[in-house]
C-alpha cells in the first residue's frame, strides 16, 4: 500500500489491491531501484495495483505524459527531491534507491526528508571513484547537473571563445583569493550562483580547444564552490559539488591539467573526511587520487603529487601509524623541493612556504594524539605556517592558531597555549569560516583536561563566548 494513505484512500486513489510484501526486494525491482530507472519501477507497480498512469501521476506530482515517457524510456527522472517524494508515497526503503538511512529510527524505511544525505551515504566513495574512472559506471552520474545544491535559471549563450573562459577562470581565482582570506561563508552563494550560468554553457557551440577549457575552467569552479560549502560545514552540498567537478574533469581527459584537477578535488574528499573524523575513508581518497595520478593521458604536477603525499601523512598520523606517516613527509617533502613555477597549476598558487608548513605541522599534530613526542615537533612547524602566512591568508593562519594551542597543550607548554589560544579566537571570530569554529571547539575539549592550569579557564570563557554568539 502506498505509505502515505489509509486503506479507504487508497482506493479512493485508485489502488485496486495493495503491493505485496517484499515487492522491492525482487531482483528486476532492486536492479531498477539502483539505477534510479523508475520507467521499470511505474509499471510494475501500476501492474500489481491497478493505478492508471493518471491516477499514478497524480500521486507523485508528474503529469501523465511525463510518466508515459519514463515507463517509455525516453525520459529519466533525476532529482533528489522527487526520489524523495516517490520513496514516501509508496514506501520504497531509501537504501535500495542507494542512500544510507538511520535504522533506529521510525521513518528509516524510506526517505523521510526531501534532501538526501550525502554526508552518509553509504556509497559515495563508490560513486566518486566511479567519477574518476568514467561516467558509465555509475548511472547517478549522469544526473549530477540536476543534483547541484541552490539551482537557478542560467542564461544561455549559443556561443562562446577563449575570452569567456578566460572570464571563468578569473571569478574562480576571485572566490579563490577571498577564501583564503575571509572564509567561505560570504561569497559560497555567489559561487553557486556562477556556478550555473556556467554550467549552462555545456551546450554552447566553440571549438575542440575552448570545450577543454570550458570542462576544466567549470570543474575548478565547482570545486571551489565545493570547497565554500565545506568551509561553512554544510557537508551535503560540498560533496554533490565535488562529484560534478570530477566528472566534469574526468570529461576533459585530453586537457594538459585534467588530471592535476581531478586528483586535488579527490584530495578534497578526503581533507573532509579528515575533518568528519573518517580517516579510513580519507586514506580511500588519498589512494584513489594517487592512482589517478598514474593512470591517465598527462601526469599530475610536481606540486600536486607532493600535495597527494601531504594528505596521505594526514590520515596515516590520524590513525595513529609513525612509520607510513613519516615515509608520505619525506615524499611530500621532496616533490615539493622539485616542484618549479611553470609547472605548477594555475589554482595552486597559493601553495606557499606557510602553507607546506602547516601541512607538516597538522600531521605531526594529528600523531601527537596518541604519541606525545611529537607535539614539540608539530610546535615547531605549525609556529612556522602561523607567522609566514600573509595578511591575505587570513582564514588559512586563523585555521591553523587553534591547533598550534593544542600542540602546545600537548608538549606542556601551557602558557603559550593560552596565549595561541586568545589569538586563535581572535582570529576566528573576524572570519565566516565555520570550519575554524569547529577548530575551537576541538581546542576546548583539549583545554577542559587543564582547565586548573593559569590562564585555562580564562581562555574557556573566551571560546565558549565565541562559539555562543
Amino acid at each position: 500500500m502506498a505509505a502515505r494513505l489509509c486503506s479507504g484512500c487508497a482506493r479512493a486513489a485508485g489502488f485496486r489491491q495493495p503491493l505485496p510484501d517484499g515487492f522491492f526486494t525482487t531482483d528486476a525491482i532492486r536492479t531498477a531501484l539502483s539505477d534510479h530507472d523508475f520507467g521499470v519501477v511505474f509499471a510494475a507497480i501500476r501492474d500489481c495495483t491497478g493505478l492508471s498512469q493518471s491516477q499514478l501521476a497524480g500521486l507523485v506530482g508528474l503529469s501523465q505524459a511525463r510518466v508515459s515517457e519514463v515507463e517509455a524510456g525516453a525520459r529519466r527522472l533525476t532529482g533528489a527531491k522527487l526520489a524523495a517524494r516517490i520513496s514516501k508515497v509508496f514506501a520504497v526503503p531509501a537504501q535500495l534507491l542507494g542512500f544510507h538511512v538511520d535504522t533506529t529510527t521510525p521513518a528509516a524505511s524510506s526517505l523521510a526528508t526531501e534532501e538526501v544525505d550525502w554526508v552518509d551515504r553509504r556509497d559515495f566513495v563508490t560513486l566518486a571513484t566511479a567519477a574518476a574512472l568514467g561516467s558509465r559506471l555509475h548511472p547517478e552520474l549522469e544526473r549530477l547537473a540536476g543534483l547541484l545544491p541552490g539551482r537557478l535559471e542560467p542564461v544561455t549563450r549559443p556561443h562562446i571563445g577563449d575570452t569567456d573562459i578566460d572570464a571563468i577562470e578569473a571569478i574562480s581565482d576571485g572566490f579563490r583569493r577571498w577564501d583564503l582570506a575571509h572564509g567561505g561563508g560570504l561569497c559560497r552563494t555567489a559561487a553557486l550562483s556562477q556556478l550555473h550560468q556556467v554550467a549552462a554553457l555545456d551546450d554552447a557551440a566553440c571549438t575542440p580547444g575552448v570545450r577543454g577549457r570550458l570542462q576544466i575552467a567549470t570543474a575548478d569552479l565547482a570545486s571551489m564552490a565545493g570547497w565554500l560549502a565545506y568551509d561553512v560545514e554544510d557537508h551535503n552540498a560540498a560533496r554533490r559539488l565535488w562529484t560534478y567537478a570530477l566528472h566534469t574533469a574526468q570529461r576533459a581527459d585530453g586537457h594538459l591539467r585534467s588530471t592535476d584537477m581531478m586528483v586535488v578535488i579527490l584530495l578534497d574528499m578526503a581533507h573532509q573526511a579528515l575533518h568528519l573524523q573518517r580517516p579510513k575513508d580519507a586514506l580511500t581518497f588519498a589512494q584513489l587520487a594517487a592512482a589517478t595520478s598514474i593512470s591517465r593521458r598527462h601526469p599530475v604536477s610536481q606540486i600536486t603529487a607532493g600535495y597527494i603525499h601531504a594528505v596521505t601523512a594526514w590520515c596515516w598520523a590520524m590513525l595513529g601509524e609513525p612509520e607510513p606517516t613519516h615515509r608520505a613527509l619525506d615524499g611530500s617533502r621532496d616533490l615539493y623541493t622539485a616542484a618549479t613555477a611553470d609547472t605548477t597549476p594555475p589554482w595552486a598558487w597559493f601553495v606557499t612556504s606557510a602553507e607546506i608548513a602547516a601541512q607538516q605541522g597538522h600531521s605531526l599534530h594529528l600523531l601527537s594524539l596518541t604519541h606525545l613526542q611529537y607535539a614539540e615537533p608539530a610546535t615547531a612547524h605549525l609556529t612556522v605556517a602561523v607567522q609566514g602566512h600573509p595578511a591575505e591568508h587570513e582564514r588559512s593562519r586563523a585555521v591553523v592558531l587553534p591547533t598550534l594551542s593544542v600542540a602546545h597543550f600537548q608538549a606542556g607548554d601551557t602558557d603559550s597555549a593560552v596565549r595561541t589560544g586568545h589569538d586563535a579566537v581572535a582570529a576566528v571570530t573576524s572570519l565566516s569560516s565555520q570550519r575554524c569554529y569547529a577548530r575551537l571547539r576541538d581546542l576546548d575539549a583539549v583545554a577542559a583536561r587543564h582547565q586548573h592550569a593559569p590562564g585555562v579557564m580564562e581562555l574557556r570563557a573566551d571560546i565558549a563566548a565565541a562559539l555562543a554568539v
